[in-house]
């Protein structure tokens, strides 16, 4: 059964980190898709605390293909700007380096800024690093608001953060930050390490809530293409089907052996997905 249209299905960038932001967009478009999530670093895609490169000839190359990117993720895992930093210099560069992402998005056209709740120190009360990734994501709110962009919040692996590792966690922070431009998104690699279900995930938060998922294979590690690990595509879909989700599936693959032929490797997942996508 075909569950929802292929304009559906967004690639993402971090795959194609040894080739050049042009030959990503190439491909994208050779694969028949519309959307780009973008994440970012050099070619044309910098940005930091105090700034960032000029988003105008990205756009050009993105209108040029009929492409369009409606996701931004700024580096926020292995990085040094994090979302509940406790040095008071890092707190503050990594609110700027944050709103400068959301800014560059704004410039593509993107409505939605991926992130997720930080970590702060490991031997610290948790409860004070999760109130600074709140306080950080208000903030950041508050910038959405006037960008008209939206946060999408996603659980990491709790080999990453004590945080919002889980649903649990995840549903703490979004009540906490308490605002209409912080909502959720799920990773089905986290989701599947954590135990947890696509059904869940909505019964928690709603489909309102839910408005973003980095979907792919996995087994319950990795970030593999459809086929490369043990999920059941048909099954994931349809949750999502019957529960009416609006969002893009945006797919990240972060298995190194990809990287040398991203292409090659797109073009096996997308076979893949075709038989679920019209």
């Amino acid at each position: 059964m075909k569950y929802f249209a292929k304009e559906r299905i967004s690639n993402f960038n971090i795959h194609y980190d040894l080739y050049s932001l042009d030959y990503f967009l190439d491909c994208t478009q050779k694969l028949g898709l519309k959307n780009v999530e973008l994440l970012s670093g050099g070619k044309g895609l910098y940005f930091d605390y105090k700034g960032f490169s000029d988003p105008k000839p990205v756009r050009r190359k993105l209108e040029q293909r009929g492409l369009s990117c409606r996701v931004i993720s700024p580096h926020n895992c292995d990085y040094q700007y994090q979302f509940a930093a406790k040095d008071e210099v890092l707190r503050e560069r990594s609110y700027e380096f944050f709103a400068n992402g959301m800014r560059f998005g704004a410039e593509l056209g993107a409505k939605v800024m991926q992130a997720n709740s930080g970590w702060g120190f490991w031997n610290e009360d948790q409860e004070e690093a999760m109130k600074r990734s709140a306080e950080m994501h208000q903030r950041l709110c508050e910038l959405g608001d006037q960008l008209d962009v939206t946060i999408a919040c996603e659980t990491l692996r709790p080999q990453e953060s004590k945080l919002a590792w889980n649903l649990e966690g995840l549903k703490k922070l979004f009540d906490m930050v308490d605002h209409p431009r912080f909502k959720v998104m799920v990773d089905i690699t986290a989701m599947a390490v954590a135990g947890e279900t696509v059904q869940q995930w909505f019964d928690t938060f709603g489909t309102e809530n839910i408005i973003h998922t980095h979907f792919q294979d996995c087994d319950p590690y990795g970030h593999r293409v459809w086929g490369d690990g043990n999920q059941n595509l048909n099954d994931l879909l349809k949750a999502f089907k019957d529960n009416q989700y609006e969002g893009l599936f945006s797919q990240e693959l972060t298995v190194r052996d990809y990287y040398a032929d991203p292409y090659h490797h797109d073009k096996r997942n997308i076979t893949v997905l075709d038989q679920y996508f019209y």
